[in-house]
């Protein structure tokens, strides 16, 4: 009984080291997207290339981009501000599939001439990148083909992420609506995981606020079994019982 028991404890504690069989499954398991391709990811960094197109609608009875602010005696519209939900999609037509939205400001900050900075976040909901996003923020020379801005950081399988984004304008009209497609090329490292969340946690409490004496951030995740990761802790507790039963039974 003793050698079995002792069997069964060691298959237990052996069992303990396995990967969590609900990891969730990387980026390249999953079903292919058209607007989005890997290029590399053999060393560091995975580079991938993105390709789709910006709404921007100004007109209408439910525009995507509002003015809201504007300044005084600018009659060349520099100094005005606007607040965009932009539709991003798989191709030029604003009814084909809707793979994110880009949101943010947008403002004309030149005198002379029609450039805007821009700051969004294109954060995506189609295949696997659902739940990621990109930082993009730069000038924007609207009437320049192939303009570049850079990509500035992101989220999820984007985290970290460095590159640039090249622009041309596609299609306008004179209320000032357009469509922009995008070419993005992105570096991000290698092994992100869009379900790996650090969260923050205040120092000297448990609540949510943040403390005066700033914060730390946790190492624990807040998946309990982020993918790749070993959740041994059930086997162990497992294996415990065993040993107990073990004892009880000699």
């Amino acid at each position: 009984m003793a050698r079995l028991c002792l069997t069964i404890f060691l298959i237990t504690i052996s069992l303990s080291t396995l990967p969590n069989s609900r990891s969730q499954p990387s980026p390249a398991s999953q079903p292919a997207v058209t607007w989005a391709t890997r290029l590399d990811s053999s060393g560091s960094d995975t580079v991938t290339n993105l390709q789709f197109y910006f709404h921007d609608i100004v007109s209408g009875s439910n525009p995507t981009a509002v003015q809201v602010a504007s300044a005084a005696g600018s009659g060349s519209g520099f100094g005005s501000i606007t607040m965009a939900d932009d539709a991003l999609t798989e191709t030029a037509d604003p009814n084909s599939k809707l793979i994110g939205r880009a949101q943010g400001i947008y403002a004309q900050a030149s005198q002379t001439g029609l450039a805007l900075l821009m700051a969004l976040s294109y954060s995506f909901t189609d295949g696997p990148y659902s739940g990621s996003s990109l930082s993009i923020m730069g000038r924007n020379a609207v009437m320049t083909q192939g303009r570049e801005l850079p990509v500035l950081g992101g989220t999820g399988l984007f985290r970290m992420a460095r590159g640039y984004a090249v622009l041309q304008t596609t299609s306008g009209n004179a209320q000032g609506d357009a469509v922009v497609f995008y070419n993005v090329t992105v570096f991000a490292p290698a092994g992100n995981d869009r379900n790996e969340v650090l969260p923050f946690t205040p120092v000297g409490g448990s609540g949510g606020g943040r403390s005066g004496t700033g914060g730390t951030r946790s190492t624990n995740t807040v998946n309990s079994s982020p993918a790749g990761r070993v959740d041994g802790s059930r086997w162990i507790g497992g294996a415990m019982i065993v040993a107990v039963a073990c004892l009880f039974s000699v």
